[in-house]
């Protein structure tokens, strides 16, 4: 994209991650396309955060989901987040549903 300014043009990048997308509510999230899998792993994290009022961690999840490993467990969370339902910041206990705002907790 390009724009006049000063009479020369300077181009403009848009990273489209930047833009503030609207987020999704929980019944938005639920009809997205996911495996059962993915869908019980959102559901953990979604009751986890209604329940404690913060995030699980990978082991958390994995011990609800009767699993020993954590491996898997962080595979499904990654396509979670691909799928946009779920948010998390890397190397934090940060797992939580995209429509969970963190100012709206008290």
């Amino acid at each position: 994209y390009h724009c006049l300014k000063n009479r020369q043009y300077m181009e403009i990048m848009i990273n489209r991650e930047m833009i503030r997308r609207r987020e999704m509510s929980y019944d938005e999230c639920m009809e997205k396309s996911m495996s059962p899998v993915q869908k019980d792993v959102f559901i953990i994290v979604d009751e986890w955060w209604k329940k404690y009022g913060c995030s699980p961690t990978l082991r958390q999840i994995a011990d609800v989901r009767g699993k020993t490993g954590i491996g898997n467990t962080k595979d499904i969370v990654d396509r979670l987040v691909k799928l946009g339902v779920v948010k998390r910041v890397a190397g934090r206990r940060s797992i939580r549903p995209v429509y969970i705002n963190f100012r709206d907790i008290e």
